[in-house]
């Protein structure tokens, strides 16, 4: 064969034994990097880093050595699975790399300043624009003549317009002085070293996933396509661990020490969170004003109950997420129903032939999809107590109407401990009902038209046709939307906030939820800790909720329920 035979790229440019080794010497000093990471990251000088960040660092280190020690045994050994850690460790280190870089170039910060840069630059954005649509249009012209010489000559033009305004675009906007950091920065030693780190691992990283590199591995095409799948799905995984993820098992970490939001400092308390939030006493007083004297040190009252003849003194150590607790369950109560129970019936309605139903799909979606500040401001005023239309309506109406007795004054609804959580009931079954209709309607598509007409011919009427055969066939649309409303309700925090400003759960509590709760426990009161353990409570009830709902549904299902 040619020597100057055509090569597949990033093929036999090396020596495939060349190449390993230094994929392996790679490797080691990657090791040796993260030994270093470690040591830094654990020292107790002046220079002590917060408990959080060592730890995240020292995990960090220990999963990256662990890896490069591997990749260094494996690939020069030729074990199979060696390439596969190869790749994902140099592919996570590039993105780290790249990422760190863009950092030091202030491309984050000039990504917040983009919209003041826009309007200078608003120009050359509307020729690269134009550019991008001669592009698009040579493209229909050549799908139509393929060997035509024009539009090819008009997309090769397109292309050139589109990339000089790009430049053009970047040098007049210049969001944040980014072109000047980079010449500042692309100088630094750590700048430097960061650049040559990533294009360190982007080289073995594409020499590992090479051909000839794949088959001297014995990597066998069903992992091959799972490796280019992973690929595809990293920013999304990579998304997943970094947002969710990591925040996630950070927060359970978290739960079990006495951690505040500033300082380093922090104390290990096991279960001690978990305790003093589920902690409660009961106690029986022949008084009816009996208090905290009857309780155990430490227990606040909670509320007074009169059981079985006697006066009882309930108490907590978390008065506050008790009395949030109850609150939600109350709101659970109302607000599903009221959320659930009209988008059926609605759905039925809009599933119907009659003319106009799409046009009233649309309008009923678009509370589902309205702002909810937005929505709760204009709730807000709605219930005001001298202006808001609630009260106007409920005086017109007694006025109107014989047997509605209007107030003489207007009821305040949101600062009244008795309405406030019903006014949010009803902002919650408002913005829910609509997207719940929609799945109903959904669910309305999947019922066999045969039914509904087997049940006219028999002479049903429209409730038998709605309680026989509508309601069961909906069963399983009907679970997936009281779960996914409930969880909704569960995590109620955003039309709280906003309608009991400028106090959050109020008044008197009345509004407060759990996650307003933990909220507070967080960045008002700076207990970090407890209020992690706090959010783990919340998210086990809700998993023991949907649980027993999945439990009850799965019953239902094999007792002959129809699906």
């Amino acid at each position: 064969m040619s020597s100057f035979a055509r090569r597949a790229p990033g093929e036999h440019r090396v020596n495939l034994q060349t190449g390993l080794r230094l994929v392996g010497i790679w490797h080691a000093v990657g090791a040796a990097s993260s030994v270093i990471l470690w040591l830094l990251a654990s020292r107790g000088d002046d220079q002590q880093l917060p408990w959080k960040v060592s730890f995240f660092l020292r995990i960090f280190a220990l999963a990256t050595f662990a890896a490069h020690a591997y990749s260094v045994y494996g690939v020069l050994r030729g074990q199979r699975r060696a390439r596969s850690v190869s790749l994902v460790v140099n592919y996570l280190v590039f993105v780290i790399m790249a990422v760190a870089a863009l950092h030091q170039f202030g491309a984050f910060t000039g990504i917040g300043k983009l919209g003041e840069g826009f309007n200078k630059a608003f120009v050359p954005f509307l020729v690269m624009v134009v550019g991008l649509l001669w592009v698009l249009v040579a493209g229909q012209l050549l799908s139509k003549r393929p060997t035509a010489a024009g539009p090819q000559v008009l997309r090769k033009a397109g292309w050139g317009l589109a990339s000089l305004a790009a430049v053009w675009f970047v040098v007049v906007a210049d969001p944040s002085g980014m072109l000047s950091a980079i010449g500042h920065q692309i100088t630094e030693p750590v700048t430097i070293g960061t650049l040559l780190v990533a294009a360190g691992a982007a080289s073995a990283m594409r020499f590992m996933w090479a051909r000839r590199v794949a088959r001297h591995f014995g990597t066998t095409s069903g992992e091959e396509q799972a490796l280019s799948g992973l690929a595809f799905l990293s920013p999304n995984l990579l998304g997943f661990a970094t947002f969710f993820a990591f925040p996630l098992l950070l927060s359970l970490w978290v739960s079990f020490y006495d951690s505040k939001t500033t300082g380093t400092g922090r104390s290990f308390v096991g279960l001690g969170n978990y305790i003093e939030a589920l902690s409660l006493d009961a106690s029986s007083s022949a008084s009816g004003n009996a208090g905290v004297e009857v309780l155990k040190p430490g227990y606040q009252v909670l509320m007074h109950l009169d059981w079985f003849g006697n006066h009882w003194v309930l108490g907590a150590r978390d008065v506050l997420f008790w009395t949030s607790l109850r609150n939600i369950v109350i709101f659970l109560l109302l607000a599903v129903p009221a959320a659930v129970l009209p988008a059926l019936i609605l759905s039925s309605i809009l599933a119907s032939q009659l003319p106009g139903m799409k046009v009233f799909r649309a309008i009923y979606f678009v509370p589902s999809v309205a702002g909810v500040i937005g929505v709760a401001i204009i709730w807000g005023q709605m219930f005001q107590s001298t202006v808001g239309w609630i009260n106007y309506l409920i005086k017109r109406a007694g006025e109107i109407l014989p047997l509605v007795d209007a107030p003489a004054e207007g009821h305040p609804w949101l600062s009244s401990d008795s309405t406030a959580l019903l006014a949010m009931v009803v902002v919650f079954a408002w913005m829910s009902f609509g997207f719940n209709t929609v799945l109903y309607l959904a669910g309305h598509q999947s019922i066999p038209k045969d039914l509904y007409e087997a049940a006219e011919i028999d002479g049903a009427n429209t409730w038998q046709i709605f309680r026989r055969i509508t309601v069961p066939q909906l069963r399983n649309t009907t679970f997936y939307v009281l779960i996914t409303t409930s969880i909704l309700a569960l995590q109620l925090f955003d039309i709280v906030w906003i309608l009991s400003t400028p106090q959050p759960g109020g008044p008197n509590n009345a509004t407060m939820t759990p996650v307003i709760a933990l909220y507070n426990e967080a960045f008002k009161d700076n207990r970090q800790g407890y209020a992690s353990a706090l959010a783990w409570v919340l998210f086990l009830i809700i998993f023991a909720f949907t649980f027993a709902q999945f439990r009850k549904d799965k019953d239902g299902a094999t007792s002959g329920g129809l699906s």
